[in-house]
């Protein structure tokens, strides 16, 4: 890769950052910060009442999910939908009646789009993730009528391609467990690094827009899940032509359509940096599963276990009910490899805290299951897994070009060299 290429990478992710400051970040802080102190306490009762009311779980049961246990969504499904409806229909009937919107309903929008303590972005993502995992999550009449409403219909208002989490997040990402060849891989970037994020976000975008993805499919000769793909680009791109021939507004389409996906993009970007942020190797040089990827206990924001994420990749049977229980059967081997960890934050905060090398706030909320650690060497040992690389930015944009089978194969075996060589050096 040419120097010119790859500054132009980083300025994207830069004007990325410097869009998320400027229009999201507000939304996101203040909210968050007034749930956290103020509305949690209020608020939260409340969502607790009608979530274990014995009718609208009866109904939800009966009605909606195949498995009953999957009322667990329905509260959460139901004010997601009625503040998007709102939201939603507001712009559009201020757009068609005056022609333009103005600054104050935009920020407005995007207040409502986050929600507070980022409940309505936060639940967005969360549904259509569990679509993307069960394609049999609702019962028959409504797969057959609506399909997949927060991943295909509601979704790219929220800034998702259709079919991406049913393709792209199950057969890419999970397949590989965000390890070599997966098109949303980090370990070839030093996760402490800014301009290394700058250049991640550049990759991200092109996973979230699908054309990474539909790469890959095409590389791999997936037909199926190519064509299920390129429908889903097909149809985020034609929602904005026609929102852009209902409001004659490219304005509109912007800030009201675009937008979400840059937000998204950026956020999704920035948890994958916690969620995996941290590597290590076992005595055959191979990546330890309980380190890659991230479980945090008690955390502030967790969506129906999304938290835990170790558990998420390697154990997705797991219901998040039962996730306290499975963490307890997980000891030992937290114990043997110094797992990754951590109590009482959001995963936002690790995600920051990890990219600003603040290593004595996350020394604080680091678990030591094995009690014999120093603050010091969890800093240290925190940092070091954080720097880790695999392989290089080159050698893997390289493969991203032409991801084959044959070229992923090519790239393992002087990564697993490299993986041996980086745990004998650090036994030393």
């Amino acid at each position: 890769m040419n120097p010119a290429e790859k500054l132009f990478r980083i300025i994207c992710g830069l004007l990325f950052t410097v869009n998320f400051v400027i229009f999201w970040s507000i939304p996101i802080v203040v909210q968050g910060l007034l749930w956290k102190h103020v509305l949690c306490k209020v608020l939260l009762p409340v969502y607790t009442f009608l979530d274990n009311n014995k009718y609208i779980r009866t109904f939800a049961g009966n009605y909606i999910y195949t498995n009953p246990k999957h009322a667990d969504f329905f509260v959460s499904s139901v004010i997601l939908l009625l503040n998007s409806s709102v939201s939603i229909g507001c712009v559009f009937y201020w757009q068609l009646k005056t022609g333009c919107l103005p600054w104050w309903l935009i920020a407005m929008y995007y207040f409502s789009w986050v929600g507070f303590g980022g409940r309505i972005m936060g639940a967005a993502y969360a549904l259509a993730h569990k679509e993307g995992h069960n394609r049999g999550l609702y019962k028959k009449w409504i797969r057959e009528s609506v399909g997949h409403i927060f991943e295909n219909i509601l979704g790219p208002m929220f800034g998702n391609v259709p079919w991406n989490f049913t393709t792209s997040h199950v057969f890419i990402h999970h397949r590989l467990d965000g390890g070599i060849g997966d098109t949303f891989y980090e370990w070839d970037l030093d996760r402490t690094n800014l301009t290394h994020f700058m250049l991640y976000i550049y990759r991200i975008a092109h996973h979230m827009c699908g054309a990474s993805s539909l790469k890959f499919f095409g590389a791999h000769g997936h037909k199926a899940k190519k064509e299920m793909l390129r429908k889903g680009m097909i149809a985020y791109w034609s929602i904005a032509v026609a929102f852009l021939a209902i409001t004659r507004s490219p304005s509109f389409v912007f800030w009201i359509y675009i937008q979400p996906f840059i937000c998204m993009t950026y956020f999704l970007a920035l948890l994958n940096y916690g969620f995996h942020g941290f590597i290590e190797f076992d005595e055959n040089g191979i990546n330890i599963s309980c380190v890659n990827s991230s479980t945090i206990i008690d955390g502030d924001d967790d969506y129906f276990g999304e938290d835990d994420h170790m558990a998420h990749h390697y154990h997705p049977g797991v219901y998040y009910k039962d996730l306290a229980e499975h963490q307890k059967s997980k000891e030992s081997e937290f114990v043997k490899y110094k797992a990754s960890v951590f109590r009482g934050l959001s995963i936002l905060e690790l995600s920051l805290f990890l990219l600003f090398s603040q290593w004595d706030v996350l020394a604080d909320h680091y678990v030591d299951f094995s009690g014999k650690l120093s603050r010091e060497q969890i800093k240290s040992m925190l940092r070091e897994r954080a720097m880790r690389r695999e392989t290089t930015y080159e050698k893997y944009e390289h493969y991203l070009a032409n991801p084959t089978p044959e070229a992923r194969k090519a790239l393992l075996p002087e990564i697993r060299k490299a993986e041996s060589t980086d745990t004998t050096d650090s036994r030393k």
